[in-house]
């Protein structure tokens, strides 16, 4: 009687390693062009996630917000307790910061890159976010270290996507890296809000 619990317990431990590896060998859904024009059909969303940056002299992390419409993008930085550091809102022309006091000034390109330190990739970020590459940009697909990371080049950014997930009917990255002249950015989604 215990070799035969023994052979069953071993049996289904191999179907179950199994069906794993069947699952892990699947490639991604995210390349098709038909899935591309689904997530861009999407106008409306929001997320929550951590925001990391990191150079060669500083890093910081916060928690963010994130809601996109057809004309803005919102993001609203704040520590993990909750409190605000910053919102920054945009769209093609127009870049509006606000600070823990609650004054609003519109900022060129320029300005924001000498506050922050870098030139973050805001055209792009939206884009990327959502597992696709800005399609008014040239983009040059890159080796992947696996079947479940998506990575590419675009306007001198390494892009790597990984840990997607399906939401409303869509599959996402809940991982977004960004690296460019030793400026590294990721960002984890913790909730998609479609």
């Amino acid at each position: 009687m215990k070799r035969y619990l023994l052979c069953v317990v071993l049996v289904t431990q191999l179907f179950a390693c199994a069906s794993v590896d069947s699952l892990k060998q699947k490639a991604l859904p995210i390349a098709s062009h038909s899935h591309v024009e689904s997530i861009l059909a999407v106008k409306q969303w929001r997320l929550l996630g951590r925001l990391s940056v990191r150079n060669t002299k500083e890093s910081w992390l916060t928690k963010l917000e994130w809601r996109h419409n057809e004309l803005i993008d919102g993001l609203i930085l704040s520590t993990s307790l909750g409190g605000v550091v910053a919102k920054l809102e945009y769209s093609d022309s127009v870049i509006a910061l606000s600070n823990i006091e609650g004054e609003t000034r519109l900022v060129s390109e320029q300005e924001l890159r000498e506050l922050l330190g870098y030139s973050p990739p805001l055209s792009h970020l939206k884009f990327w976010v959502r597992g696709v590459a800005n399609p008014r940009f040239t983009v040059q697909a890159m080796p992947s270290p696996s079947l479940h990371v998506k990575a590419f080049e675009q306007d001198g950014w390494q892009v790597s996507l990984s840990k997607f997930h399906r939401e409303g009917g869509l599959v996402l990255p809940s991982k977004v890296s960004l690296e460019k002249e030793g400026l590294k950015i990721k960002l984890v989604v913790d909730q998609w809000l479609m």
